[in-house]
């Protein structure tokens, strides 16, 4: 039996919330359909939807899934904060709350827009630990996809049918057909998934969050069958990525000086841009502008910093940095390259390399050089990037050797 807090959104979920983990391993349905099994392993690129600590995720997979999107399907006990009660409306089964010797009830400031960065009391300076707070945790089974149109428009979303659901009460709300509910930063385009919705009118709990660019599907339970959920995410992430019309500009292009206002970029980490910008000798350009001028280039997260100009000697392109997280809270941010290139796409998801701590995508006569690491700002992370980036197009003919 655990010994943290334990709830259940279907009575038919309590065997597994009292167990605190599935009773079974996705390993051999992964193998069936191709997908690296990666069991507790975090997949990088995924920081949005999958949780930091591996006592909270199972049966991780990721690959191409059933509805041809690149993602990832795994196992997860969803965390719901609690002060008195769990901090999500609507019913839920087997409420179990242990409330003895945990930390503040916030269990991810991470996501919270605007006012994240406040919220640090009380102090505690002890490590983080797994089930070291004030909540619930409840067995469900997760999609997630990396939609990078939907950075701006759907920047932090949530739709579901229950009013509360911490810590994702955006601001905005929006009413959607047949009691459906849509949270967001601001108004947002009508998402155009009722047809998906009306599929999960029965599911005792169904909800998408869409987090900086990351298309999350969450259900109840753990399925041993994950495949409609799967093609039901993909089908979602279409949708979505449709419904912003954007404006492409040609890779060669310079883009407006920065101008846009991004929430979560505080005037330190705008100011540390400039300053390694100056010192590389790119010119900055507006994030926004960006994402809307390249919205297929599969970067996790949502650009911060955008910079253009000759980043090796004969060697000109851009370098990105995106947040998955709340960048105010969480201070990491994930560096690419971007340089022109032409010939065949990659599979979807890119090549993973790695020795180089790189992912190598290539779509739209752009070759997109992301970091297996973020980082906070450091210098050395910086011109290591850079290297390591253009060795590889290097090697790939994507740049003259």
């Amino acid at each position: 039996m655990p010994s943290h807090g334990t709830a259940a959104f279907a009575r038919a979920d309590l065997e597994d919330a009292r167990r605190g983990r599935p009773a079974f391993s996705l390993a051999p349905h992964a193998a069936a359909h191709g997908l690296q099994w990666l069991d507790r392993q975090a997949a990088a690129g995924f920081a949005a939807a999958i949780p930091s600590f591996p006592e909270y995720r199972f049966n991780i997979a990721r690959g191409v899934l059933p509805g041809g999107r690149h993602g990832v399907v795994f196992h997860q006990l969803l965390e719901v904060p609690v002060t008195k009660w769990p901090n999500i409306s609507g019913k839920l089964h087997g409420t179990k709350v242990k409330l003895g010797g945990g930390r503040w009830w916030l269990p991810n400031r991470t996501d919270i827009p605007f006012i994240g960065a406040f919220l640090d009391l009380p102090t505690d300076d002890r490590p983080p630990a797994a089930f070291d707070s004030h909540a619930v945790w409840i067995p469900t089974t997760t999609v997630a996809i990396n939609v990078p149109e939907t950075a701006l428009p759907y920047f932090l979303t949530r739709i579901d049918r229950r009013d509360k659901h911490a810590p994702f009460d955006f601001p905005h709300r929006q009413a959607l057909a047949n009691g459906w509910r849509l949270r967001a930063h601001g108004p947002v385009p009508d998402p155009r998934i009722d047809a998906v919705l009306a599929r999960h009118a029965d599911d005792p709990y169904f909800a998408v969050h869409v987090l900086r660019g990351t298309v999350i599907v969450r259900r109840n339970g753990f399925l041993a069958d994950p495949d409609a959920l799967a093609r039901d995410a993909c089908a979602i992430a279409d949708a979505l990525a449709l419904a912003a019309p954007p404006a492409p500009r040609p890779f060669a292009d310079p883009l407006p000086a920065p101008h846009s206002h991004h929430p979560e970029v505080t005037p330190g980490w705008s100011d540390g841009y400039a300053r390694l910008a100056h010192r590389l000798g790119l010119q900055l350009e507006d994030a926004d502008d960006y994402q809307r001028a390249f919205p297929t280039l599969g970067v996790p997260g949502r650009a911060v910093a955008v910079m253009r100009g000759e980043l090796a000697p004969g060697v000109h392109g851009r370098l990105v940095y995106s947040a998955e997280h709340n960048l105010r809270v969480a201070e990491r941010a994930r560096g690419a390259v971007l340089l022109p290139a032409s010939g065949p796409p990659t599979p979807p998801g890119g090549e993973r390399l790695p020795d180089r701590h790189l992912v190598y995508e290539q779509r739209d006569g752009v070759a997109v050089l992301w970091s297996l690491r973020t980082a906070g700002f450091y210098r050395e992370e910086q011109e290591d990037l850079i290297a390591r980036a253009v060795l590889v197009a290097r090697e790939r003919g994507v740049v003259a050797a």
